[in-house]
Protein backbone atom coordinates (compact mmCIF):
# COMPACT_ATOMS: atom_id res chain seq x y z
CA UNK A 1 0.00 0.00 0.00
CA UNK A 2 2.80 2.30 0.72
CA UNK A 3 4.62 1.82 -2.28
CA UNK A 4 1.12 2.34 -4.30
CA UNK A 5 0.79 5.86 -2.64
CA UNK A 6 4.85 6.96 -2.71
CA UNK A 7 4.49 6.20 -6.40
CA UNK A 8 1.34 8.65 -6.69
CA UNK A 9 3.06 10.98 -5.15
CA UNK A 10 5.93 11.18 -7.08
CA UNK A 11 4.24 10.70 -10.66
CA UNK A 12 1.99 13.87 -9.32
CA UNK A 13 4.39 15.97 -7.48
CA UNK A 14 6.80 15.69 -11.31
CA UNK A 15 3.82 16.52 -13.03
CA UNK A 16 2.52 19.45 -11.16
CA UNK A 17 6.11 20.15 -10.75
CA UNK A 18 7.09 21.33 -14.18
CA UNK A 19 4.17 23.29 -13.95
CA UNK A 20 5.76 25.68 -11.60
CA UNK A 21 5.11 24.50 -7.97
CA UNK A 22 7.87 23.81 -6.19
CA UNK A 23 6.46 22.33 -3.27
CA UNK A 24 5.67 19.63 -5.84
CA UNK A 25 8.79 19.06 -7.08
CA UNK A 26 10.03 18.45 -3.27
CA UNK A 27 7.11 16.34 -3.04
CA UNK A 28 8.30 14.80 -6.01
CA UNK A 29 11.74 14.43 -4.78
CA UNK A 30 11.24 13.12 -1.46
CA UNK A 31 8.91 10.52 -2.85
CA UNK A 32 11.25 9.18 -5.36
CA UNK A 33 14.28 9.13 -2.90
CA UNK A 34 12.04 6.99 -0.86
CA UNK A 35 11.19 4.62 -3.47
CA UNK A 36 14.44 4.24 -4.08
CA UNK A 37 15.72 3.93 -0.87
CA UNK A 38 13.29 1.10 0.01
CA UNK A 39 14.16 -0.90 -3.21
CA UNK A 40 17.85 -0.64 -2.72
CA UNK A 41 17.69 -1.83 0.61
CA UNK A 42 15.08 -4.86 0.20
CA UNK A 43 16.92 -7.50 0.90
CA UNK A 44 14.64 -10.49 -0.78
CA UNK A 45 12.71 -10.67 -3.79
CA UNK A 46 9.18 -10.05 -3.49
CA UNK A 47 7.05 -13.26 -3.87
CA UNK A 48 3.85 -12.46 -5.24
CA UNK A 49 3.09 -16.36 -5.10
CA UNK A 50 3.94 -19.82 -4.11
CA UNK A 51 3.32 -23.36 -5.08
CA UNK A 52 4.30 -26.92 -5.09
CA UNK A 53 4.59 -28.67 -8.85
CA UNK A 54 4.65 -32.74 -8.30
CA UNK A 55 5.54 -34.64 -11.34
CA UNK A 56 2.22 -34.86 -13.57
CA UNK A 57 0.72 -31.34 -12.48
CA UNK A 58 1.11 -28.02 -14.43
CA UNK A 59 1.24 -24.42 -13.95
CA UNK A 60 1.11 -22.24 -16.47
CA UNK A 61 1.65 -18.71 -15.73
CA UNK A 62 -0.83 -16.18 -18.64
CA UNK A 63 -0.01 -12.39 -18.81
CA UNK A 64 -1.72 -10.14 -20.19
CA UNK A 65 -1.60 -6.27 -20.55
CA UNK A 66 -3.01 -3.64 -17.54
CA UNK A 67 -6.42 -2.44 -18.66
CA UNK A 68 -5.26 1.92 -19.89
CA UNK A 69 -7.46 4.15 -17.24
Amino acid sequence: MLDAVLRQLTTTGWRRGRAGSRTWILVASVAGGVRLLRRVTRSQPEILYRTRVRPGERFEIITRTPAKR
